[in-house]
């Protein structure tokens, strides 16, 4: 990742950085250096939301909640970068293929040339053994020429065969959470402007799941990171084996998690989410190194069905708020936005 950044703002953003490093009692290792001066420097608004609320949930940046920002917020950076190498290499191989060609056509003109010239002298008796050494000397080199520019070419298909499969699996990497294995928030964002798209348009259904760990921190506190990624793996994977085919699962950013569920009323949305929820709650968390059990996570889900006309921030709004009344109301719970309008009301 780069930044444009003049002298003296870059000055302060590092003194800022270092400030809070030290504040913090962060390691001061380039990986962290990037972090805290990208946070100081404001570039990355998903990574200032995540660390602003660490910071007001009081969390101790430990190396593992440092190396899991570095890995969610960078990584993802990494793999565009790849694309954007792999996408140079791409047509820098196509240019040379092009300068290949170029050059068997010069040398085809070139050979015609010579052999019009051969024939014409070809006429002269004591001239027609060294005119028949030269026309095969000539096609030797041809010959040559053409084989080294088949040789390129079979290079040239090889690396942008090579090309084309590392950029799909860039792709895929660049699309998906890399603890969990399910979207990440940048597929979540274009699936959800889609699926929204199409609802507006032609006047269906897209409904909206907000989930959120109960007490997270506290267990990841208590147990570690290690067993904190153990949970959020598990209730990936239920919601996965309990959604829809065409729904997407998506992790939203630290312990919140989002379902889209197009063509879904709010009904059938809060039986979903009843279904990951239940799914949640009855596995039991074992620590795999001591086999002690942990007992049981639970989940808050908000629930809220797009509005005709209404902008996508608000839809998510709405399933925020629903999210955050099931939280108030004493967690593993549901709430949809129609509960929530009747408290209000």
């Amino acid at each position: 990742m780069q930044f444009a950044h003049t002298k003296e703002r870059a000055d302060a953003l590092a003194a800022a950085a270092l400030s809070r490093m030290a504040t913090l009692a962060v390691a001061p290792t380039p990986n962290n250096y990037l972090l805290w001066y990208a946070y100081e420097a404001d570039g990355l608004p998903d990574l200032r939301r995540e660390v602003d609320r660490l910071l007001g949930d009081g969390t101790t940046f430990s190396p593992e909640v440092c190396e899991g920002l570095y890995q969610r917020h960078f990584t993802g950076q990494a793999r565009r970068d790849g694309i954007d190498d792999a996408s140079r290499k791409l047509e820098e191989t196509i240019a040379t293929v092009a300068y290949a060609v170029g050059t068997a056509e010069q040398g085809a003109a070139d050979y015609g040339r010579t052999l019009q010239g051969l024939v014409e002298r070809a006429g002269q008796p004591e001239q027609l053994n060294q005119t028949l050494a030269s026309v095969l000397a000539e096609t030797r080199r041809m010959a040559e020429l053409n084989r080294a520019l088949e040789q390129q070419l079979t290079d040239s298909r090889k690396e942008v065969s090579e090309l084309r499969q590392n950029l799909t699996v860039m792709e895929e990497q660049a699309s998906i959470d890399g603890l969990t294995g399910i979207a990440n928030r940048r597929v979540f964002e274009r699936i959800l402007i889609e699926s929204a798209a199409k609802a507006q348009t032609k006047g269906g259904f897209v409904s909206l799941l907000m989930i959120d760990i109960d007490h997270f921190k506290a267990f990841n506190d208590t147990h570690g990171h290690l067993l904190g990624d153990q949970v959020l793996k598990l209730v990936a994977k239920s919601m996965v084996d309990t959604v829809r085919p065409g729904d997407t699962a998506a992790r939203y950013g630290g312990e919140e998690f989002a379902v889209i569920l197009p063509s879904c009323t709010l009904t059938d949305a809060r039986a979903l989410a009843d279904k990951i929820r239940l799914a949640v709650a009855s596995r039991r968390i074992v620590n795999r190194r001591t086999n002690q059990d942990l007992g049981k996570v639970t989940l808050s889900i908000g629930v809220a069905e797009m509005a005709l006309g209404e902008p996508l921030t608000g839809f998510v709004q709405r399933a925020d708020e629903a999210l955050y009344t099931a939280k108030r109301n004493g967690r593993n719970r549901v709430c949809t936005q129609a509960e929530l309008e009747r408290q209000i009301a």
